[in-house]
């Protein structure tokens, strides 16, 4: 196992857990929306933390068996998955918000994202 497939886990197992942190803090932010704007800054934490929770189960099978880092699926929800983050951090600037929780999210996702598109370079024939 490479060194990129070792980060690629470690990067995994971290994303399980902010997604973890990203439902806690869903559940923060539908307590408290009782505005339009609230509940736009709960679905962005609700859909970051289902798109690190996929990230975070997929990474561990392409860590281990790198040829599925090549699938269509694995490449779109990694994309998918930094999109989302960085337009969650552009919501909650522009949305009065406790803008910490999306930007640490969105660097782990980067992170991830960098070490996956390495696996998949090693991976290539």
């Amino acid at each position: 196992m490479s060194s990129n497939q070792k980060a690629l886990k470690v990067m995994s197992f971290i994303a399980v857990l902010a997604a973890i942190g990203m439902a806690a803090w869903t559940g923060m932010a539908l307590m408290f929306a009782n505005t339009s704007t609230g509940l736009l800054l709960a679905i962005c934490s609700l859909a970051t933390a289902l798109l690190d929770l996929v990230l975070g189960a997929a990474g561990i099978g392409v860590a281990n068996r790198p040829a599925r880092g090549l699938e269509v699926y694995y490449i779109g929800v990694s994309w998918l998955a930094v999109v989302l983050n960085a337009v969650s951090v552009v919501v909650y600037v522009l949305v009065p918000g406790f803008v910490w929780p999306a930007a640490v999210n969105l660097a782990i996702v980067a992170v991830y994202f960098h070490f996956s598109r390495r696996v998949r370079f090693e991976a290539l024939p």
